[in-house]
Formats: structure tokens, sequence, C-alpha cells
């Protein structure tokens, strides 16, 4: 279960994403610079090394939210998705993660949606895998916003996209029952999508703490981290932030030079 944002502004983009997981399952590894072959990678990564979300040096973001709207099962064994991006993730250009994906050992993996942000190309990229077919849709470089909910998908979808289209109209939780005029004030045309706005709404609980809610809270699992990443015209910086995003959990910044000004 997982929230993504892309958020474009006039010196690069923003890439949000809430990450939604069993309250068991192991903590994940703050963000660590690593060195590929050909660039600098930032992400953070789970104790086995897989990953959800990674920056490179030439400004490509990839984040990685399973797809629990396709019911079926591998039959061909399972590998872990977090493979995906760490083998991804030292790539910079579309044509060259398009041909990428297409040699990951698809038919061991579960379905996917894998949303790729190409600054140079201006391009927001995502590829779906339901275990049959891989299929490509190509976004519009503007605000995007993308769901993913083990616990009833399709509602999930609606219920967050109804929030996003809140803060969007007027700047503000709806959950806060903030008045109309406070909305006036931190509006989108006031707010511009700041980075603050796009804050605010990953800390959302509207329409209510629950499991529908973008910060989400579940008796056996709940939102565990917060990575943004921003990428401007010389560099992409990750900002993670331990449990769930109304919490007061750690904050780690990450920054890396891009090779190329954007």
């Amino acid at each position: 279960m997982c929230t993504v944002s892309f958020l474009p502004n006039r010196h690069g983009f923003y890439l949000a994403m809430n990450r939604d997981e069993k309250r068991d399952r192991f903590a994940a590894l703050p963000p660590e610079i690593v060195e590929f072959e050909n660039h600098r990678v930032l992400f953070p990564r789970e104790p086995t090394g897989g990953t959800w979300i990674s920056a490179n040096d030439a400004g490509v973001c990839l984040a990685l939210i399973n797809w629990h709207r396709i019911k079926r099962e591998s039959n061909n064994g399972v590998r872990s998705r977090g493979e995906v991006i760490r083998k991804l993730a030292g790539i910079s250009t579309s044509n060259e993660i398009s041909t990428a994906v297409k040699k990951l050992p698809l038919r061991k993996l579960r379905p996917f949606r894998l949303i790729a942000i190409v600054p140079r190309e201006k391009r927001v990229i995502e590829w779906r895998w339901n275990l049959q077919r891989l299929a490509i849709r190509n976004h519009e470089w503007r605000r995007q916003h993308w769901f993913s909910s083990g616990f009833d998908e399709p509602r999930a979808e609606v219920e967050r996209a109804k929030v996003c289209a809140s803060f969007v109209a007027g700047g503000g939780d709806p959950g806060k029952g903030e008045t109309s005029q406070r909305r006036a004030r931190t509006g989108v045309n006031a707010a511009g999508y700041s980075v603050k706005w796009l804050r605010q709404l990953h800390r959302s609980h509207a329409p209510k703490r629950g499991p529908f809610s973008i910060c989400m809270h579940r008796p056996d699992a709940m939102t565990v981290s917060y990575t943004e990443v921003g990428v401007s015209k010389k560099g992409a910086t990750m900002r993670y932030k331990t449990g769930p995003c109304c919490s007061n959990g750690r904050i780690i910044n990450r920054t890396i030079s891009l090779t190329r000004s954007l």
C-alpha cells in the first residue's frame, strides 16, 4: 500500500512517496549514495537490499508500487519486486529504462506499477505488469498521483483521489475543518503546489484516519516511512522520514550533484 505524488515546478520537480506496510515488517534502512557503473544513486532499502524509490545523478527518479487489483499469483516462482528498481536505478534515459524493464524476470514477479520521471526528456512514464502483459502509459508533465492498497485498492484510489482534489481546490486538509477564508489564503494559487503543500497532503488523515487516508493507519499496518525527492537544475536531494508522516520520526537528508545541469 502506497501513495506516490509527482509535483513539477519551474526549477525541477518533487517526487513523494508514503510507504505503507505491515507493522511487523522489518524496518528499512535510510537512504545512502550507491555507486553504480555509470551513475551515483540515492535510495533507501530493505535489509535484503531491495528498494521502492530512487534518484540518480542524471535527475532520473523511479518509484514502484504493488498492483493489488491484479489478484493472480505468478506460477513460475516468486522474485522480490524490490529487485526492480535496483536493476534500473543507474539508467539515465527513457529508452534505456524501457529496454531494461523488458529484460526483467517478469514471469517471476508479482504485479507492479513502475513510475519513471526523466527530467531531461520531460517525461513521466508508467509501466504496468499484470503477470501476462507489460503495458506502458505516458503521462503529462504535470501534477500526478498514484495509489496502491492491499486492503481495498479501488476504494482507496477513489478516496485518496478525492483528498488530492480537495487539496488542489482549497490547499488545506478537509479532515481538519478549516474555514473557507483560511483555505483561500493557502489554496493552490497561493501555494503554487509548494513542497509544504505536498507534505501536508502526505500527512493527511482525510476523510478520516484509517485504511483509506493517505497517511494510513490500520491495526495491522500503517505508513512506515515518507520519502521525498527534490530535483533541481544541479542536484537531487532525498528526504527520508521514518514512521508515519504525522509522527515526529527522524528525518535524514542526502544530496547528490547532477552530472549535467538540467
